[in-house]
C-alpha cells in the first residue's frame, strides 16, 4: 500500500501519523507508521508497512507537525493505493 501527498510549498504537515482500524463500526486506532514529507510543491509517494493480520478497514491522515509558523496546511493531492484480498 502506498500513500501519494502534494502540498503546497511552505504549507507542509512535516510529521504526519498513519493511524488504522481494523473495524469500521468500533475502531480500535493503532498507529501503523509516521511519514516526513518534505517541505516542497510536488508530489511524494510513501509506501506503508502492511497492516495487521485482521487487514485495515479504516485509515486516518493525523497531521502532527508544520512548516508553517501558523500551522496553515494545503493539500492539494491525497490518494491511498493498494489492492483488497
Amino acid at each position: 500500500m502506498r500513500l501519494i501527498l502534494t502540498f503546497q510549498g511552505g504549507f507542509v504537515g512535516t510529521q504526519c501519523a498513519i493511524d488504522v482500524a481494523a473495524s469500521a463500526s468500533e475502531p480500535v486506532w493503532t498507529t501503523l507508521t509516521h511519514i516526513h514529507p518534505e517541505d516542497v510543491n510536488r508530489r511524494q509517494v510513501f509506501q506503508l508497512p502492511e497492516g495487521n493480520s485482521q487487514g485495515i478497514q479504516c485509515m486516518k491522515f493525523v497531521i502532527e507537525r508544520s512548516s508553517d509558523f501558523f500551522g496553515r496546511i494545503t493539500l492539494y493531492e491525497l490518494q491511498v493505493e493498494g489492492w483488497t484480498p
